[in-house]
């Protein structure tokens, strides 16, 4: 790719080379003795590129010898943007984002970008912080993992920021939307206990303002009509992606006069504290109620007993969702609605579930 650049941008790079230290590009390519587009163009493994492998080597090396790093600024000064990428998340306290923040920070890494993190649970409320990071110009686009079916983005952050995406939700508007196959993730769960004999299955649903937890609830209930199975008088218990709503809600039903012999949790995190309402109860599990939740993670084999969980493609979908963006910034379309299908949801099977005692 050839890159035009007037005055001011070059002297802005020159001088952002002089002041980042160390070795310059142009030191690079000398030692090289190549072309310092062919060193760029190596450094950041242009697919396009066609070059000799030894040529390739010997620009590697020198690069190395001289301890040359790329410098993010002249190269946002060349192609006119910051090279950050921003992620709204609702908490970092949830343990669920964990792994879309490492693919969505894998995939802005490869393409020589910077992922910025931000917390807020409202979209619609977004703080001054995030106005400034937006507005500001600070950002080349934005992925936003946060948000209701209800809410929409605030005219003012629409009207400053084109190149966004949200992740694993739908949220009102016009924005594209990368999202997991929830339906069949819960369906899994579903599958997995009747498999074990359960025929009284409750869930543990999420807020019914979220987008995933509408399509997580809609997974069990297809589960359950395809298994032949009624959903009982007070098996669906509403509650927050957090430990004290999931407490809450599974003391309601394991207050019931039919208590159920399973619950899946639309969320590890709400499963956790579904776990701690069971032992407070006096309800062994998985010996009188078995559990299973909803997305996985490395806390989840700790726990006692271990908890079964349903596991998603998180990383790949914060991989994915920043590729989109990226094809974005660059100005090319994407569908307003992606759903990520491969790999496939799995059920990683632990000591929380077991057949329903007789």
């Amino acid at each position: 790719m050839l890159v035009v650049l007037d005055q001011v941008a070059i002297d802005g790079v020159r001088s952002a080379q002089r002041s980042s230290g160390g070795s310059s590009l142009l030191d690079v390519a000398r030692a090289a003795q190549v072309d310092p587009s062919t060193v760029s163009r190596v450094l950041r493994d242009d697919p396009a590129l066609r070059v000799r492998p030894t040529t390739r080597e010997r620009i590697l090396a020198a690069a190395a010898e001289l301890g040359y790093v790329p410098n993010v600024n002249a190269r946002g000064l060349a192609l006119r943007r910051t090279t950050t990428l921003g992620l709204i998340i609702p908490s970092t306290a949830n343990i669920v984002y964990e792994q879309i923040i490492k693919g969505a920070e894998a995939a802005a890494r490869q393409a020589g970008y910077v992922l910025v993190l931000a917390e807020s649970a409202d979209v619609g409320a977004v703080d001054s912080a995030h106005r400034e990071l937006i507005l500001g110009g600070r950002v080349d686009g934005l992925l936003i993992a946060s948000g209701t079916l209800h809410e929409s983005l605030p005219p003012p952050l629409l009207n400053g920021l084109t190149n966004c995406v949200i992740l694993n939700r739908r949220i009102r508007g016009s924005l594209p939307s990368i999202i997991e196959d929830d339906e069949r993730g819960m369906a899994r769960a579903v599958e997995h206990l009747v498999g074990l004999g359960h025929t009284r299955i409750a869930c543990l649903a999420g807020p019914d303002e979220v987008d995933t937890a509408t399509r997580r609830l809609a997974g069990f209930k297809q589960a359950m009509r395809a298994a032949a199975l009624p959903i009982r008088r007070g098996y669906v218990e509403r509650a927050s992606f957090d430990e004290a709503g999931g407490y809450e809600a599974t003391l309601k039903l394991l207050a019931l006069a039919r208590q159920p012999t399973a619950i899946a949790a639309s969320s590890i995190v709400a499963a956790i504290g579904a776990l701690a309402a069971c032992h407070a109860a006096g309800v062994t599990v998985p010996e009188e109620v078995s559990l299973i939740a909803f997305h996985d993670a490395t806390i989840a084999q700790y726990l006692t007993p271990s908890l079964s969980t349903i596991w998603m493609p998180l990383f790949e979908l914060g991989e994915m969702a920043t590729r989109q963006l990226l094809l974005m910034i660059d100005g090319q379309e994407i569908p307003s609605v992606q759903r990520l299908e491969d790999p496939e949801p799995r059920v990683i099977s632990r000591a929380s579930t077991a057949p329903p005692r007789r």
